[in-house]
């Protein structure tokens, strides 16, 4: 009996990120064992397996050593060369979007992703940018992403490499413009607290996008804090100020939640506010504060994204910020591959069975798929002589 199931094979998985990929990024080797299509392989291996170069070379049989690969990622992955970069991760991102996407407005959360840096380069030449100690240190890599919110797609949209120079309203307006570009119509844009500015307010003001922005709760008794009052939640304009920016006026959302203590039972139940400032939207305090839930997927992004990320120790800016890219790829193409194969015909609405194609599967494809086309060490040769090993 003829099977009419289509199969995603290993194989099928790993030409699938290939050709998306080589077609976005213009790399160039021409050596005897080392090819273009060898260096993208070779950084689908480190994504998937989440090793450096040096241990996805040595697992190969016959591919090219990490000293060769190494040499021509560098002599392309340069500082100068890091815009280009970044247009070409957006544009590969970009493949995954469905045309259903496109057809109407679409709600977006924006949000701030670091990876910890451990080096001791100088900032200038580094790119590195100060945050808030975590992991042991207060250097990271920054990048941001825009983020679909939907049933079905949960896609990252757009990248954005965050320098040492770059402050939120250029970051914000370079994602936007992105989206723009991809002819993604915004319903709602939801930022989180880094974004919580007079400049950004003032950005989006002017360009009328609809966004809710959390605002973080300093000081003891003034500023916002002094609105956290009462015991339901409540509307409010707000004055915010800032000596580089100037003064903005806006609408707040002050809300009243309690922890998590009555579902978890670890501690006293406790109340706790929160803050949300309104642009060019109006709903009520409750409301606000269960649409912005829908935005933590984007936190869920982030989470998968370190399971498709390789590892280096290498100062090179350029080559940092392409292995988190190409994990945010890896992720949307794994997302496109499931809603195909992982969706069970019912009636009505279609049935994704999620754990039929998981992540840890898919990655586990790509270097089995990689096993197999350049072979797999499986023994050693003794470097002396010694007695047969019983």
């Amino acid at each position: 009996m003829k099977d009419n199931n289509p199969k995603l094979t290993e194989r099928d998985v790993l030409e699938q990120a290939q050709r998306r990929l080589q077609q976005n990024l213009n790399f160039k080797a021409a050596g005897y064992v080392c090819n273009a299509e060898q260096l993208i392989h070779l950084l689908l291996g480190i994504a998937a397996t989440r090793h450096t170069l040096e241990a996805v070379c040595a697992e190969l049989e016959t591919s090219a050593c990490a000293a060769t690969v190494r040499s021509y990622l560098h002599e392309q992955l340069t500082v100068a060369e890091l815009p280009q970069l970044e247009r070409a991760m957006n544009d590969a991102l970009a493949q995954e979007v469905p045309p259903s996407v496109l057809v109407a407005e679409r709600e977006i959360a924006i949000d701030y992703h670091d990876q910890a840096y451990y080096g001791k380069t100088e900032q200038k030449e580094g790119l590195w940018v100060r945050a808030e100690a975590k992991n042991g240190t207060t250097r990271v890599y920054r990048v941001a992403t825009a983020y679909l919110i939907l049933n079905g797609w949960r896609l990252t949209l757009a990248i954005k490499f965050v320098g040492p120079e770059d402050d939120h309203q250029k970051v914000l307006k370079f994602l936007l413009k992105r989206l723009k570009r991809l002819h993604i119509k915004v319903r709602t844009c939801y930022l989180d607290r880094g974004f919580a500015g007079v400049g950004v307010i003032k950005y989006l003001q002017r360009t009328g996008t609809k966004s809710i922005i959390a605002c973080p709760i300093r000081g003891k008794t003034g500023g916002v804090r002094a609105l956290c009052v009462g015991r339901q939640g409540y509307l409010t304009t707000h004055t915010f100020c800032s000596p580089q920016h100037g003064q903005a006026q806006v609408q707040v959302a002050i809300c009243r939640g309690f922890t998590t203590a009555k579902r978890t039972g670890r501690k006293q139940k406790q109340a706790q506010w929160l803050v949300f400032i309104l642009i060019n939207c109006q709903m009520a305090a409750k409301e606000v504060r269960k649409k912005y839930r829908r935005r933590f997927g984007i936190e869920t992004s982030y989470r998968c994204s370190r399971q498709l990320r390789g590892w280096t120790t290498a100062n090179n800016a350029a080559y940092r910020f392409l292995l988190i890219a190409l994990s945010f790829f890896l992720l949307n193409v794994w997302i496109a591959l499931r809603w195909l194969f992982a969706r069970k015909p019912r009636r009505g609405r279609r049935l994704l069975l999620e754990a039929h194609f998981r992540l840890r599967r898919f990655a586990k494809f790509i270097a089995h798929a990689l096993e197999t086309l350049y072979g797999k060490v499986c023994h050693i040769e003794s470097l002396s002589k010694v007695k047969a090993y019983a």
